[in-house]
């Protein structure tokens, strides 16, 4: 023991001179070449391809290199500490450490250079709990991958990685072992391949071996479907997974079920074709065992900065049974052009045509079901700059489904000009004289109109039907101000129709047993017709306020007036001087009937009878402002008794009797800013006889009444929903990585995601609770008999949990007191997954439909679905 002592401390002081020495030597060969230990700062190192920015410049002694073994220079940086070894061949970087060298770009809680082989290794580190911090997140070009560790040679640019993940066009790539080679393609063993965004996925296709092509496809060798970490006994051989952002062409697999009454079918299987970057088509049909087919054309179109549409072609033929056949079409186009595209000019297209029992036999919703109109319009407009002209042209349809019948107007031309001040001066110097402000505008109108049945649509027979014809418009106009406050606008109109025919009524004579009767002939030829008035209207303005007090609950109150009277004249255009109207035998005893020969025209016939119309109305806004808790600033808000009561009447000095028109009113209000109303009706001023006709004798004289109530409708609609979450309470899953408590959330399949796959309406989970109702009632009595008419409608949705939503719509038919067609929705969001439930309990349209799919479109085919049909209920 003692003779060690005298050895150990001899030995120590040669270790400490040794250990001196080295430090001096270690800091003289650090200055010689530039060398740092422990930096914690962004600095510059150059040193066989690696560099490192730093504010103060350092000579660089060494040896200069002529060529770079690497293309561009290497940067990278550390937040905690960089590190170098003393041979100067690696470099260690610890704390959020960052490599970028051309598009590669490498983070890592810790990463480890090899300058002489040109290699880097990159791992997370443990943190205190044990938890893995800072794992490598690797890209290159449009490529991410996050990993456990990864090696990589700057040179070959190939890497070998354990526990990859990489999302590749809205999926992503597991893989234990992963060889990534230097075309920038990836070899994996044990891979898994899902739509899931969580480190454990739900689901997911788990693949012995494959091999990813970037922006071309996924092939993969034997597979089989893993879902909450339990295999199901499918194995698939091998397959391949599209993986292209460009169009490509490819099937559509077909959905499969049974039908009571139109049999197994395969329904839209098909093919779609991505024909360009501007236009792509997709071609499906549908195929039932007992005889029933449809077939599917959908193709949408875009151009950039020049326009973009869709258009749709279906043809079908269901047989439900023996007598029931029905083979229907429709067609769906829809054209916008870009406003950059023609500034002066547009053309756009919303066409909706086809059988009025195409949706009756193949609606996909209820809205299109219950709907009974059909409108299309196909218009073009052109404003020619540096005129006052301007040009639109239209095709316009409408069909009613219930009564089938179909309105065409095509072609419909219009040619106007707007309105021009010839008066006006040129320079303006003071205020425009009343005649300076004289306008006169020009409208031409051509329209050719047929309204027949769906039947007789494409039959000649249309050709002859078609009412066509040419209307010119001249209004000349102007305003000023009368008294400051009283608005006057006298106003001459001139209209003039050119029609290609006419008509003739003839009374021929019976012979025998067959009566007379009268005969209608159309006679062709050109034809001119006009008319003409001239007017002048007053309005103004009247304000009143009641004031209360400040210290009262209702401050004041504001009623506004807005009296409004015009004086109009016609004259009679039917006297026979003008040639417009006739006369014709109406029966055997020689009675006759005034008739006009263009009233079978498009724009109708000059008004017969003359018109000197006094035309009077009144509008009235009620507000009042009362004491509010909420506004500490104002203490005050404004409410609205009526924001809109208006009377409407006319007199007629003209006519013969009956010279006071009906009264109408109409009405609107908002109650607790929450609930609206709006109500109009008639009120005739005339008594009736015992025939229920109306005769000039005022109700008021004969039944002590103001006027006879002849029609009334209200309606009221109201929405209530729950206040709105706080924007910053709903945190979304990262895209790649763990959720934010850093577990997986297997009790509410984690967070919400788009849906590619499936044409439903969007899901808001923002609101937990909505409901919407309105009422409608609508009132008649023309003469003594009465008719009442009631709606109620309601809707709405709750979301008993962020993942759960039931909606709901319906309403209730008051005649017969039972429910109207109601439709119930629950909507499940399952993560990466989500579940859809639909019933219609009641009516016609009865039936269900369930479905659980993978939200990606990328897997859209991965779904079981269950549904029953509504016709099955024939």
């Amino acid at each position: 023991m003692t003779s060690f002592e005298p050895d150990f401390k001899l030995n120590t002081k040669i270790l400490h001179k040794l250990h001196f020495r080295l430090i001096v030597l270690f800091f003289l060969f650090n200055s010689i070449l530039g060398f740092s230990i422990g930096k914690t700062k962004q600095e510059f190192f150059y040193h066989s391809g690696f560099q490192q920015k730093d504010s103060i410049p350092i000579k660089d002694t060494t040896k200069v290199i002529k060529k770079q073994p690497l293309e561009d220079p290497i940067f990278y940086n550390a937040k905690d500490s960089t590190i170098y070894s003393l041979d100067g061949k690696k470099i260690y970087l610890f704390g959020d450490g960052v490599v970028n060298y051309q598009k590669i770009e490498l983070k890592a809680q810790y990463i480890e250079f090899d300058m002489e082989k040109k290699e880097v290794f990159a791992k997370g580190i443990p943190d205190s709990t044990g938890k893995v911090i800072g794992s490598p997140i690797f890209k290159d070009g449009g490529q991410t991958y996050t990993m456990n560790d990864i090696f990589y040679n700057f040179n070959s640019k190939k890497a070998k990685i354990n526990g990859v993940i990489t999302e590749q066009n809205g999926g992503f790539v597991h893989s234990d072992i992963t060889k990534k080679m230097g075309d920038n393609s990836v070899n994996l063993k044990n891979g898994k391949f899902t739509s899931c965004n969580l480190p454990h996925p739900h689901f997911y296709i788990a693949m012995t071996k494959g091999k990813v092509i970037p922006n071309d496809k996924i092939i993969f060798g034997p597979s089989y479907l893993v879902i909450e970490d339990v295999p199901f006994p499918l194995v698939i051989p091998f397959g391949y997974f599209p993986n292209t952002r460009q169009r490509s062409s490819g099937i559509i697999i077909p959905e499969y079920g049974e039908e009571i009454v139109r049999g197994v079918f395969l329904r839209g299987g098909g093919f779609y074709f991505g024909i360009s970057d501007y236009f792509d088509l997709k071609l499906t049909t549908d195929i039932y065992s007992f005889g029933s087919w449809a077939v599917h054309s959908h193709s949408t179109y875009k151009k950039r900065y020049r326009f973009s549409g869709n258009l749709g072609i279906d043809v079908s033929k269901n047989i439900l049974n023996d007598s029931t056949q029905s083979t229907s079409y429709n067609i769906v186009w829809t054209h916008t052009q870009d406003s950059k595209a023609s500034p002066n000019s547009n053309f756009s297209a919303s066409v909706n045509f086809g059988s009025t029992d195409y949706n009756h036999f193949n609606s996909s919703n209820l809205t299109d079901y219950l709907s009974n109109q059909v409108n299309s319009s196909i218009n073009y407009s052109k404003t020619f700059v540096g005129t006052p002209f301007r040009m639109s042209t239209a095709f316009t349809h409408s069909q009613n489904n219930r009564s089938q019948v179909v309105s065409v107007d095509f072609p419909r031309v219009s040619i106007s000009m707007d309105k021009i001040y010839p008066f006006k001066r040129e320079s303006e110097i003071g205020a425009p004289a009343w005649y300076e402000k004289i306008g006169i505008s020009v409208n031409t109108s051509i329209d050719n109109k047929v309204a027949v049945k769906e039947k007789n649509l494409f039959k000649r027979s249309v050709i002859d039907s078609m009412s066509n014809g040419i209307k010119h418009e001249i209004p000349l106009m102007t305003s000023f101000n009368l008294l400051k406050f009283i608005q006057v606008s006298p106003s001459v109109y001139y209209s003039e129709f050119w029609y290609a025919s006419t008509i003739r009524k003839n009374w021929v004579d019976g012979s025998g047993s067959t009566p007379g009767k009268v005969v209608e002939d159309t006679v062709p030829g050109f034809r001119r017709a006009w008319q003409y008035s001239t007017g002048v209207s007053m309005s103004t303005k009247i304000y009143g306020m009641f004031n209360f007090g400040k210290d009262k609950a209702i401050q004041a109150i504001r009623h506004v007036l807005t009296p409004t009277i015009s004086i109009s004249y016609r004259p009679d255009f039917s006297d026979p001087s003008y040639g417009f109207y006739k006369t014709y035998q109406t029966d055997q005893k020689g009675n006759t009937a005034k008739y006009s020969i263009f009233e079978r025209g498009v724009y109708g016939s000059p008004g017969a009878g003359k018109s000197g119309m006094i035309s009077f109305g009144l509008g009235n806004n009620l507000e009042m402002k009362v004491r509010s808790s909420k506004d500490t600033i104002n203490n005050f808000k404004k409410i609205k008794i009526f924001e809109n009561l208006s009377f409407n009447s006319s007199y007629n000095l003209l006519a013969d009797s009956m010279k006071l028109q009906p009264i109408s009113f109409t009405g609107s209000t908002r109650l607790f800013d929450k609930i609206n109303i709006n109500f109009n009706g008639v009120l005739n001023p005339y008594a009736l006889n015992n025939k229920g006709v109306a005769y000039n004798a005022y109700e008021f004289n004969t039944n002590g009444k103001f006027a006879r109530l002849t029609s009334f409708s209200i309606g009221v609609d109201f929405s209530l929903n729950s206040a709105k979450k706080d924007k910053n309470s709903n945190k979304q899953t990262p895209i790649v990585g763990p959720p934010p408590n850093g577990e997986r959330d297997n009790s509410s399949f984690g967070q919400s995601m788009s849906s590619n796959n499936i044409t439903t309406q969007s899901v808001d989970f923002e609101i937990p609770w909505n409901l919407r109702v309105n009422y409608n009632f609508n009132y008649s009595k023309p003469a003594y008999e009465k008719s009442t008419n009631q709606t109620l409608g309601f809707s709405g949705d709750l979301s008993l949990t962020p993942k759960w939503k039931i909606g709901f719509s319906s309403g209730y038919d008051f005649q017969i007191r039972k429910l109207s067609t109601t439709s119930i929705n629950i909507y499940r969001d399952l993560h990466c997954w989500e579940m859809r439930l639909t019933l219609i309990p009641l009516g016609f349209r009865k039936m269900y439909s369930f479905q659980i799919n993978v939200k990606s479109g990328m897997l859209q085919d991965l779904k079981w679905t269950k549904r029953d049909s509504y016709l099955d209920n024939l």
